[in-house]
C-alpha cells in the first residue's frame, strides 16, 4: 500500500555539492526506512511521501487526506540539498512514520493524546535503532539549521522553492 518507486541507487551518504541530490529520492528512503526500522508495522492506508514548502520551523508533516484514504508525509524541500547531512532526512522520515505508528495522520488507533507527548517520537526511534540518526540530527539542526536556511534564502533559493510549491497548490507567490 506504500506509494513508492524504487529509481534511485542505494542509499549512500551524499558528499556531492550540487544543489539538490537526485540520490535523495525520498520514496526510496521511505521504503528503505520502513523495511529496516519498521518492519513490525504494516501499513492500513496508502502512504505517499512528497517534498513540499521549505519551512523555515518544520522539517516535515503527516497529514490525512479528507477521505481517510491516504496518509501524506511532506518533507521540507531543503533536505534534498547536498549539504543537509542525510541523518537529518532520514530522522525527519522516521519521525513521521512515528506519527503514522502512534496513530497521528493515521487511521491507525491513536496511543498518545498528543503526538510529542513525554518525548514519545524520540524514545520510539531510540527502540528502533534510530538512536545514533537521532542524536547526529539534532546536533546538526541545533548547530547548522539556521544558519543553513537563512543562507538559502539569500542565496534566493528559498523564494525559488516556495514559489514551486505555492504554485502546486494553485497559489500565486507574492
Amino acid at each position: 500500500m506504500l506509494s513508492m518507486t524504487a529509481t534511485s541507487p542505494a542509499i549512500n551518504y551524499i558528499n556531492d555539492v550540487s544543489m539538490f541530490s537526485p540520490e535523495r529520492d525520498i520514496n526510496v528512503y521511505l521504503e528503505h526506512i520502513w523495511k529496516s526500522y519498521f518492519a513490525d508495522i504494516q501499513p492500513v492506508n496508502e502512504v505517499c511521501i512528497a517534498y513540499c514548502y521549505p519551512w523555515k520551523t518544520r522539517l516535515g508533516v503527516i497529514r490525512m487526506t479528507l477521505d481517510e484514504n491516504t496518509s501524506f508525509i511532506g518533507i521540507n524541500s531543503l533536505l534534498q540539498v547536498a549539504q543537509v547531512p542525510e541523518c537529518v532526512l532520514i530522522t525527519t522520515i522516521a519521525h513521521e512514520l512515528v506519527h503514522y505508528v502512534h496513530g497521528f495522520g493515521s487511521p491507525r488507533p491513536r496511543l498518545y493524546q498528543h503526538p510529542h507527548a513525554n518525548s514519545v517520537v524520540d524514545k520510539e526511534l531510540e527502540q528502533r535503532s534510530l538512536g545514533e540518526q537521532l542524536y547526529l540530527c539534532n546536533e546538526w539542526i541545533d548547530k547548522e539549521w539556521y544558519p543553513f536556511y537563512d543562507k538559502q534564502q539569500k542565496a534566493g533559493w528559498v523564494s525559488w522553492l516556495s514559489a514551486r510549491y505555492s504554485a502546486r497548490r494553485g497559489r500565486r507567490s507574492r
